[in-house]
């Protein structure tokens, strides 16, 4: 069960064929795609462009990057708009990593270092930043949770999740980015992603 079983489900349902998930290792997704043991991947994967001479990656059916949040009261939408503001990270995440870029850019960043991304929301929920910059995957849970906060609609840093086919299947390729287009576009995909996030 979750997001991913269910995106397998509704694509075979589109497709028009069953559907069987089989659950295994990380680092045996490759493999299993390369003897052909699975069709596809459909993982929380990233494209990795070390199996680029292999392997084709559809488009992102979902982006767990960086997400700027902040008090609803006063909303930030963009990290240019933090020019002269708190932002609260987590330590030596991607949001860290992007908010070091941010203050090169701008005149005055000032970072807040904090060990986990929930401590990070509480301190914007506190008043003690102006916004925070974590995954989307937490933002989602932490905001529903605390309905003083939003999240800004895009991410800061994205960290998009594709399905990995082999090069050579270009018929499950075009089935498979068809359906997943269709899922996009009448909002399926994003009610199984609201059902589990």
């Amino acid at each position: 069960v979750g997001i991913e079983p269910e995106i397998a489900r509704a694509l075979g349902e589109r497709m028009g064929v069953e559907t069987s998930i089989l659950i295994m290792g990380y680092d045996g997704l490759y493999d299993a795609l390369y003897t052909g043991e699975v069709d596809l991947i459909l993982a929380g994967l990233r494209a990795d462009p070390l199996y680029s001479e292999w392997v084709h990656y559809s488009p992102p059916y979902f982006d767990a990057g960086q997400v700027l949040v902040s008090r609803a009261d006063a909303p930030y939408v963009e990290m240019a708009a933090l020019d002269g503001k708190r932002l609260a990270v987590e330590i030596a995440s991607a949001g860290d990593q992007a908010a070091q870029r941010w203050q090169r850019r701008l005149n005055s960043l000032h970072v807040e270092r904090h060990m986990l991304p929930w401590d990070a929301l509480a301190a914007v929920e506190r008043g003690e930043a102006d916004a925070a910059l974590v995954d989307a995957i937490t933002a989602r849970e932490y905001v529903r949770e605390h309905p003083r906060l939003v999240s800004a609609a895009g991410t800061t840093a994205p960290d998009e999740y594709v399905i990995a086919m082999r090069q050579a299947n270009y018929r499950l390729i075009d089935a498979v980015e068809g359906a997943l287009a269709d899922m996009h576009a009448d909002g399926t995909l994003d009610a199984i992603i609201e059902q589990w996030l």
